[in-house]
């Protein structure tokens, strides 16, 4: 005997049928259809409800299930087991260096979006907060979210780069920022001197402060009357001017600035803490340069120097010099190689590392007593103008310890170098990298040429069709770089590289 569910069918199958043939005609509706007709209506209606009440149910759960999933499979991520100070580390790393931390979008601010533990540590966890890139132009609300990145941050040392224009808003994020400088760890500063001014009025309030870059949009004089930091480390200042007093630092190791008289930089060599100088000058007709009679300042912990006037070594001395850059246009070869002579000679140093312009090398062999150890040489075309050869590096024992060559290509050089004078580069390289050619001539054999100079650089399209590439197959290792920002890149000065 069929189950009841059989014979519910059958019956349905069988009023399927009768209510087909009314609806065809093909029969009548007759009087005694219509009670089980209305009693079939309210049975399914019923269970019509029935059904969509345990849809309800069903849809309920399936929901409940879709959420409580995910959520049990998050707990055997690999991520759920680090513990929290690894997690603000890869954070901190991860949301570093925003190119603007106004921008909710980027850096450490949608961090906070993506769970509810990940919104406890970004808010909790300061370090997160302590990089600050504040680039001008700024909105109506900039002032806004820089107050709710400040109070994130804490009490935490701040590293903080800051471009300022001619605004009220500009204006008022500086104040903020002043406001801030007890807790200043590095600052890179460019604007107006009116607002550089007002920096003196945290001298002697910055205790934490180790590193310092200022440039001036107007390009006036920044005083160094604010530099009172017992832990200034590291300070680039451009343009500079010296005040009567030396600059107040004890554990100064790296000075970079731009000075006007010869005379400036006997303050700059009085701090005997210095490793590394960057000195340049600038040209300004209306102030001559001014070289005095100064007799050298001994500096005797300098190890790395780069100059762009040669008259700058007449006030120096430095036996402990590793590394020496000039790499400006020689006005007079003779005289300023010869200052370079005494230099060296009067320093009594070991020079490992050279940075030169290319007519300097020309004059290469003139260094020969001091350029023994020597094992990188830099070439700096930075200057429109005549392509000097590079012939001089294969004169017998030219700097025999040389092993790298770093060829530093400016901008305003790229299309300058043609066929002829790629070639003669190419041979000079070819020469130092053969071993049987550079033991003749009593070298060491070049094993690294690196190239820095803009994407899709002319140059070295020319030195590859010259025989570059050829090198490169017999074993030349060679890299290039681009030491030039683009222009959607990071404004920000050296601590960031």
């Amino acid at each position: 005997m069929p189950p009841d569910s059989a014979r519910l069918s059958d019956n349905e199958s069988e009023r399927e049928v009768t209510i087909t043939a009314i609806l065809r005609k093909k029969r009548p509706l007759l009087d005694a259809d219509v009670p089980w007709i209305e009693n079939d209506i309210a049975a399914y209606e019923e269970e019509l409800s029935n059904v969509e009440n345990q849809i309800a149910l069903l849809t309920r759960r399936k929901e409940q299930l879709e959420r409580s999933l995910p959520r049990h499979k998050s707990l055997l991520a690999p991520v759920h087991r680090l513990p929290r100070d690894i997690l603000v580390e890869i954070f901190r790393w991860a949301a570093h260096r925003p190119k603007n931390s106004l921008d909710v979008t980027k850096g450490v601010w949608p961090l906070g979006r993506v769970c509810g533990w990940w919104r406890d540590i970004v808010l909790t966890s300061p370090v997160l907060w302590s990089v600050v890139i504040l680039d001008s132009p700024y909105m109506r609300n900039s002032v806004d979210i820089l107050t709710h990145h400040f109070r994130r941050s804490a009490e935490f040392p701040l590293w903080i780069a800051l471009t300022t224009r001619d605004s009220t808003v500009d204006g008022r994020v500086f104040d903020m920022v002043i406001e801030k400088s007890g807790l200043w760890k590095m600052m890179d500063i460019c604007a107006y001197s009116k607002d550089l001014a007002r920096l003196s009025s945290v001298s002697g309030k910055i205790p934490l402060l180790e590193e310092l870059y200022v440039f001036a949009e107007d390009n006036v004089h920044f005083s160094t009357d604010t530099l009172f930091s017992p832990s200034l480390r590291r300070v680039d200042l451009e343009p500079l001017k010296i005040s009567q007093l030396p600059v107040n630092a004890t554990v100064l190791t790296h000075f970079s600035g731009t000075l006007r008289h010869l005379t400036d930089v006997r303050y700059i060599a009085h701090l005997q803490t210095l490793v590394d100088v960057r000195i340049m000058f600038c040209d300004d007709l209306d102030v001559p340069l001014d070289s005095g009679n100064l007799l050298p300042v001994r500096m005797e912990q300098l190890q790395f120097l780069t100059v762009n006037d040669v008259r700058i070594l007449d006030t120096l001395t430095a036996p402990l010099l590793r590394k020496l850059d000039w790499a400006s246009a020689i006005s007079n070869e003779d005289t300023d190689m010869h200052t370079v002579q005494e230099f060296l000679a009067r320093s009594a140093c070991s020079i490992e590392h050279l940075g030169i312009a290319p007519q300097s090398v020309q004059k290469i062999h003139h260094l020969t007593a001091f350029t023994k150890n020597v094992g990188s040489l830099a070439v700096y075309y930075e200057r429109t103008g005549t392509l000097f050869p590079l012939d001089a590096l294969i004169i017998p024992e030219s700097l025999p310890a040389m092993t790298h060559l770093r060829l530093c290509i400016g901008a305003k050089f790229n299309a300058s170098w043609r066929g002829r004078y790629a070639k003669s580069v190419i041979d000079v390289i070819r020469q130092r990298f053969d071993e049987e050619r550079a033991a003749a001539l009593n070298f060491t054999r070049l094993s690294y040429l690196q190239i820095d100079c803009v994407e899709g650089s002319d140059a070295i399209k020319q030195l590859q069709s010259e025989g570059l590439d050829a090198l490169e197959k017999e074993g030349l290792d060679w890299g290039s770089e681009i030491p030039y920002l683009e222009d959607d890149e990071y404004w920000t000065g050296v601590w960031f590289t």
